[in-house]
Order: C-alpha cells, then sequence, then structure tokens
C-alpha cells in the first residue's frame, strides 16, 4: 500500500490534505476528517449555581481557619453548568489573593456539586520572583568557599588566594 499526500484538501473540510491510496492497481482517495470549529459563544452564568455563594463559602471553610476567607469577590462562568466564586483572602501575607470554590450541577438537576476549591493571586498579588537556578544566583566568592570546603581546606584562605590570583592577572594586564 502506497500513501500520497495531495496537496490541496477538497473545500470545506479544513487544511488537512487528502489522501490518496494504492490498492491492486487502482487509485482511492480518502477525503480527510472534518476538524470542529473552536467553540465560538462564551458560556452562559447559570442562575442556580452563581446563587450558591453560601454553598461555595462552605466548601471552603474546612480549607481556611476562621476569618481567612474575605467578602465575595465575584463569579465567573468557566462552561455551561460550570462557575466559579471568588472570595477575598485575609489571611497574612496574602494581600490580593483569592479563595476559589468551583461548582457544577448535573443537566436539569438542582444539586450543587463543589468540583474544586483552592488559593490562587489575584491580579494584585505579591508574588516571589521568577526561580533562578542556584548556579546563577550563587556569586563566585561563595563558589570558592564551598569548592574549600568539599576539599577540606580553610574556605576564608582559599578565598584570599583567589582574591590574590585575580589581582596578578590584573596587574599584568594593566
Amino acid at each position: 500500500m502506497n500513501l500520497k499526500p495531495e496537496p490541496t484538501a477538497p473545500e470545506g473540510l479544513g487544511d488537512a490534505p487528502a489522501e490518496t491510496v494504492q490498492s491492486a492497481g487502482r487509485s482511492v482517495r480518502i477525503p480527510p476528517k472534518p476538524t470542529r470549529a473552536p467553540r465560538k459563544r462564551t458560556p452562559k452564568l447559570d442562575d442556580l449555581l452563581a446563587a450558591a455563594v453560601a454553598e461555595a463559602r462552605a466548601a471552603l471553610e474546612g480549607l481556611a481557619e476562621d476569618g481567612d476567607i474575605g467578602e465575595h469577590v465575584g463569579t465567573e462562568a468557566d462552561d455551561d453548568r460550570l462557575v466559579t466564586h471568588r472570595f477575598a483572602a485575609t489571611l497574612p501575607g496574602y494581600g490580593g489573593w483569592e479563595w476559589f470554590a468551583t461548582l457544577s450541577r448535573a443537566p436539569r438537576s438542582k444539586v450543587v456539586t463543589v468540583c474544586e476549591t483552592g488559593l490562587l493571586p489575584g491580579a494584585t498579588a505579591i508574588l516571589a520572583p521568577d526561580w533562578l537556578p542556584w548556579s546563577e544566583r550563587v556569586s563566585q566568592e561563595e563558589k570558592i568557599r564551598l569548592d574549600a570546603i568539599a576539599a577540606g581546606e580553610d574556605p576564608e584562605k582559599a578565598v584570599a588566594r583567589a582574591q590574590g590570583e585575580q589581582q596578578d592577572e590584573q596587574d599584568q594586564q594593566g
């Protein structure tokens, strides 16, 4: 069997090329699978889930201590019958962070189910700086000290020797 992709696809069937299969001395053209268009509409806010603020707060109370969950910040429709409630975090050191509880329900059901809970940084949250590998954030002097300790030498003498070598190189260049 010999597969040869053709350069163009039939109109309306996406960007994938059609394939031609050689079988028993004749060519058979296999059209590409149609591609599904991306979802264009925004999900509708489910009224039952949007009103379930008390259930969302109750789900968070198992994670946080008394007083750590602040006022209700907002509600967002993630998908059909899937809503996330956000609450201000009043934890010390977590300014701008928000508790969240994602709720859902089955079609035609009135029972609210908690899917996920947690704590995430909000738009005004203070975050730690990006992580840097140790090799990029350690100074040359500290590397010399650690190498000397690993070799069983006095780290202060190793630093002094390295600084003396650097000074000698500068004197020779200048």
